[in-house]
């Protein structure tokens, strides 16, 4: 015989939480409930909430759930808390357009496997989500979570991240994050983890617990980009191999010059959006500015040079004989 719920007619609050149920039961009346509580029970399976259709919070965690499903009815949902149970896959929600905060962090996931996610859940919370807690689910990767593009919060702890370079080009994405938790992951113990993703983010205040400051924010901005455009240099050995028509014989200082130019032509468009880039560094001339000069085609043999010295040398002494034979004519 399946269980059911009639809460009071204008009720907004269903408690069920710590009752030992082992699964959700049916709620009548239940059009003016917004918020229900059935976290610590023994739950299985998400159901019978279709009844609910205003629905903002929900609270699941510490049950046995397995899946993440049957939510496609709660259009109005707000906050979902779904920690604690042994989802593996994030999905189900590619219906649910007004979800703020997701919590579905330690989930019990048998030995290698970690918390993955639905493609089409993702696509469609980050139209909304601000609030993410995935911490202890043995992720190794954020990238599947680039869309969420209007994050404010997130705490991925505790974790498998190892990849310095893959956490901040996700987080350069979300333009909107303040604060992040990423302690406990092995790239937390690479070096310069911390100057790389604050240099990395637009306006992170807080990591892992600890304040960030403008000025230091600003430094390590401008430090990044000027190490960005020493390493573009090194990476240019000779123009005239990158750019054809170019000749190969300009003087060492002038061949500097047009390097530097051209590199901070390409760093321009990296960093145009970047309010630490200082404009008013010297600009060198490009190319097309540069008089145009025939590389030497051949230079003469050391043979030749020599011949003509001495034939040069010969016609001086003839002419210096004919000179003293006309004086003592004379």
């Amino acid at each position: 015989m399946k269980r059911r719920i009639s809460p009071a007619c204008r009720a907004t609050h269903l408690y069920l939480q710590e009752k030992h149920l082992p699964k959700i039961p049916i709620i009548k009346n239940g059009s003016c409930l917004q918020t229900v509580y059935l976290y610590d029970n023994e739950i299985t399976k998400i159901e019978n909430l279709e009844p609910l259709p205003n629905l903002e919070y929900l609270y699941l965690q510490n049950n046995q759930i397995n899946k993440m499903e049957n939510l496609s009815s709660m259009r109005k949902l707000k906050k979902l808390y779904i920690g604690k149970n042994k989802i593996a896959v994030l999905e189900g929600l590619q219906y649910v357009d007004s979800l703020q905060e997701l919590h579905i962090e330690k989930q019990d996931l048998v030995d290698n496997m970690h918390l993955c996610f639905d493609p089409r859940t993702i696509t469609n919370i980050s139209a909304s989500l601000t609030v993410l807690n995935i911490s202890h689910n043995k992720i190794i990767s954020l990238t599947f979570l680039t869309p969420l593009i209007h994050l404010v919060y997130l705490d991925a702890s505790h974790n498998n991240l190892d990849d310095v370079k893959d956490v901040y080009q996700t987080l350069r994405n979300w333009t909107e994050l303040l604060e992040a938790q990423l302690i406990g992951n092995p790239v937390c113990k690479k070096h310069r983890y911390r100057e790389d993703i604050i240099a990395n983010t637009c306006q992170l205040k807080v990591l892992d617990g600890k304040d960030i400051t403008d000025l230091s924010r600003s430094f390590l901005k401008k430090f990044e980009d000027r190490k960005t455009m020493s390493e573009s240099k090194h990476n240019i050995s000779r123009i005239d191999h990158v750019i054809k028509g170019i000749p190969g014989n300009y003087p060492e200082f002038l061949r500097k010059g047009v390097t530097e130019s051209l590199v901070k032509e390409i760093k321009c468009e990296q960093l145009k959006d970047s309010p630490s880039f200082d404009i008013a560094e010297p600009v060198h001339l490009s190319w097309n500015f540069l008089p145009k000069r025939t590389p030497l085609t051949h230079r003469p043999r050391v043979s030749t040079l020599r011949n003509l010295k001495r034939e040069n040398h010969n016609n001086m002494l003839v002419k210096k004989t004919t000179i003293k034979i006309k004086n003592s004519s004379c």
